[in-house]
C-alpha cells in the first residue's frame, strides 16, 4: 500500500513539475515577444511623416513590386505631379533607369493626394537578404542631424548596389540593416518606416508604408 501511495505521489509531483515548466516557458515566450515588439517599435522613425499606398494590380510588372520580391533588390520611390500624377521608381538593377508610372484611377489619385514620403519626397523600398522587406527614408539622416534642412538625397553606390551613398558627407549606408559602413561615434542609422505587402480584397496586391495611423 505504501508503495502505491509513493507511486501516486511521484506521479502527481512529476505532473506538477511539467505544468510549472509549461507555465515558465509560456511566460518567457511572452516576455521575449514583448521585447522583440518593443525593439521593432523603437527602430521606426517618426521624425517625418511617411504615408504611401500603391495598388500593384493596376501596373503590371512595376519596379516597386519587383523590388519587394527579389532578395537584395531595392528602388527609390518618389511622387511627381506634372499635368497628372506619377510615381517614379529607380531600381538598383544597374540600368540607371527611372520608371514613371502614370496614376489614373480615382482611388489611386485619392491616395496619392494624401501621400507623404518622409523628409523630402523620397523613400527606399526593397527586400533584404535576411530581414524581409524594408522601407527607409532616402535622405541622409546624419546630414539632417549635423547641418539641418532635408535636402541630402542618397544615391546608389555604383560599386555595390546593395548600398547607398551621400554625396554631401560621403557616408555609405548598408541597405541590409540601415547602418553606416565604417561607422564612427555619433553616426545614426537610416530612418526606417513600417512597410507591408499584402493581398487586399477587390484591390489585389498592395504596398503600404506608413509610420502613423
Amino acid at each position: 500500500m505504501k508503495q502505491k501511495h509513493f507511486y501516486i505521489y511521484n506521479k502527481v509531483k512529476s505532473m506538477a513539475s511539467m505544468v510549472m515548466l509549461f507555465i515558465y516557458w509560456g511566460i518567457l515566450g511572452t516576455a521575449l515577444q514583448c521585447l522583440t515588439s518593443c525593439d521593432a517599435e523603437n527602430s521606426i522613425s517618426k521624425d517625418y511623416l511617411c504615408q504611401f499606398t500603391f495598388f500593384c494590380q493596376n501596373h503590371s510588372g512595376n519596379t516597386l513590386e519587383i523590388a519587394l520580391k527579389g532578395l537584395g533588390s531595392y528602388t527609390f520611390v518618389s511622387v511627381l505631379y506634372d499635368k497628372g500624377w506619377y510615381i517614379k521608381s529607380s531600381p538598383n538593377d544597374k540600368r540607371n533607369y527611372t520608371e514613371k508610372i502614370k496614376i489614373t484611377t480615382a482611388i489611386e489619385i485619392q491616395e496619392l493626394k494624401k501621400t507623404c514620403l518622409g523628409a523630402n519626397n523620397g523613400i527606399i523600398i526593397g527586400h533584404t537578404n535576411f530581414g524581409g522587406i524594408v522601407a527607409y527614408d532616402r535622405q541622409c539622416p546624419n546630414c539632417i542631424k549635423n547641418y539641418g534642412g532635408t535636402n541630402y538625397p542618397l544615391e546608389w553606390n555604383t560599386k555595390d548596389y546593395s548600398k547607398v551613398v551621400c554625396k554631401k558627407c560621403h557616408r555609405t549606408y548598408e541597405l541590409e540593416n540601415g547602418i553606416v559602413e565604417n561607422k564612427q561615434e555619433g553616426d545614426v542609422k537610416l530612418m526606417k518606416y513600417p512597410i507591408s505587402y499584402y493581398n487586399a480584397v477587390d484591390k489585389g496586391m498592395v504596398i503600404s508604408a506608413k509610420n502613423r495611423l
